[in-house]
Formats: C-alpha cells, structure tokens, sequence
C-alpha cells in the first residue's frame, strides 16, 4: 500500500487499531487454517510478527515467523538492520525445496 499524507490507501474507511493484541485474524487466515486441518497446509512461513495465524489457530510448532514473533518469547523481533535467525534461515530454504506448491500472499 501506498500512504500520501500519513494516510494509508488500504486502510481508507477502516477503524485504526492501535493494540495489536486485539488484531484479529482475516477470512484468508482461517482459509489457511482449513486447509492445514484437511491436510493440504503443511507449513506457514510469515514475515509478519502479529500473531494473527495462531489467533486463527494454526499451530506454533508449524509456523516460521522469520521476522520475529509478538506471540513467541523465544523468537525475538528483527530490527531492520538486524539478522535473520539461522535455523529459521534453514528451514525456510529446507521447506523451498521440499514443498510442491508455495503460496504468497
């Protein structure tokens, strides 16, 4: 999304949350969910830190949050100049070649 005057375009109309702990998960999140429950979904790697795969209840142990996790203690947010964890690095890389089908949205 483009933002002109501190204004978000794809935002436009919709309420600004200022708590992320109260973000909750999009439709295409549970889509996703549905699909790891038949089976079709077998691992989820995220950029994003907002914890909203697991709100929508997609397991932690599944899910590579490459940039950091709000929602995992463990795993530590990545400033920009920051670097990538290397086990996350490599299982992302593992899963690249492994996996028949990759979905970026």
């Amino acid at each position: 999304a483009t933002k002109a005057k501190n204004i978000s375009v794809s935002n436009v109309g919709k309420p600004i949350l200022k708590d992320w702990k109260k973000a909750k998960p999009t439709l295409s999140h549970h889509v996703l969910v549905s699909l790891y429950k038949v089976g079709f979904l077998k691992y989820w790697i995220q950029q994003n830190h907002d914890s909203l795969p697991q709100k929508a209840g997609y397991p932690q142990y599944l899910l590579n949050e490459i940039h950091g996790s709000l929602h995992d203690p463990s795993n530590p947010i990545v400033p920009y100049e920051g670097s990538l964890r290397n086990d996350l690095f490599h299982s992302m890389e593992k899963w690249k070649i492994k996996s028949d089908l990759c979905l970026a949205l």
